[in-house]
């Protein structure tokens, strides 16, 4: 089995019906016109950074994930 790293990601329907999605860790974002070629390219965006840095190498930022509530009225 290959080596791995656990990062986060983040996807994002816009108005226009295309897809943005990021990956906080890495500080990589992507644009699609679907869902899941989205997520394929973020994919292939961060496994190239961590080839073109190193495994050893690569500096991850630290990321906490929140969903929170906030009053409409």
């Amino acid at each position: 089995m290959a080596n791995e790293v656990s990062v986060s990601a983040v996807l994002v329907e816009e108005e226009d019906g295309t897809y943005r999605a990021s990956c906080p860790e890495a500080g990589i974002e992507v644009k699609g016109t679907d869902s899941e070629d989205t997520v394929r390219a973020l994919k292939d965006a961060v496994t190239r950074r961590i080839r073109e840095v190193g495994a050893a190498n690569i500096q991850l930022k630290p990321v906490k994930c929140l969903k929170f509530k906030v009053p409409v009225d």
